[in-house]
């Protein structure tokens, strides 16, 4: 890992305590913040540890997620990332390239068809958050779909996955601030979902370069 990026890792994690010092947050609750720091260092190089760690960590955050009151955020870090990060590590650890992954991409036809399923699904999910009358129904909805579909192309290790990552990461800022609205300790969240965001986009770099690096290999072999 390169100085500059241990070094913002270091100040994020400074301004993550300060804030949730000045706030008031239940320490707790900053804890798998500081652990998300590091986990999505190596998610921004889509290093294999990345999935690992945070596999560990997603434990912790249903918890926090609980505590707080996103419920589908909790049942998604408990039932859904956990076990899909784990097997993501031993896929591409079986599937390795340098400390990464192979990497494929979808054909147009699968992201016609996985672009309408996305949506018919969202509507049911989203609908059933009205109907329960759930105070952050429509973007935890948005984030509950996008991080579980993440998560299986994440580990299918489909290139697309960065794509809807930053989709995910970015409408995962606007909740942030609205719960911030609601509880100003949640403002330790929306520091590190500053920083998620940029892990994010370096993640999308990361991926399309290696990829771009396995399919050159890939055409230099002889057939």
């Amino acid at each position: 890992m390169k100085l500059y990026k241990k070094i913002i890792i270091v100040i994020t994690g400074i301004v993550i305590l300060i804030t949730g010092i000045l706030c008031k947050q239940e320490f707790f609750l900053m804890i798998p913040l500081f652990i998300s720091l590091l986990v999505m260092a190596f998610q921004s190089e889509a290093n294999r540890l990345g999935p690992l760690m945070g596999a560990m960590n997603s434990l912790l955050y249903a918890g926090c997620y609980i505590y707080m009151g996103v419920y589908l955020s909790a049942v998604q870090a408990l039932l859904l990332s956990f076990p899909l990060q784990l097997i993501t590590f031993f896929r591409w650890k079986k599937n390795a390239y340098k400390k990464t992954a192979v990497f494929k991409k979808m054909s147009i036809k699968t992201r016609v068809i996985f672009l309408v399923s996305v949506l018919a699904l969202w509507a049911v999910i989203a609908g059933v958050c009205y109907y329960l009358n759930y105070e952050y129904a429509l973007l935890d909805s948005i984030l509950f779909l996008l991080g579980v579909i993440v998560q299986i192309l994440t580990m299918l290790a489909y290139i697309e996955y960065t794509y809807l990552w930053i989709v995910q990461a970015v409408i995962g800022l606007f909740l942030n601030v609205q719960m911030v609205f609601i509880d100003i300790k949640e403002t330790t969240y929306l520091v590190y979902g500053v920083y998620a965001l940029y892990c994010v986009i370096g993640a999308f770099i990361s991926v399309q370069k290696f990829y771009k690096e396995q399919q050159q290999e890939k055409a230099s072999i002889p057939e």
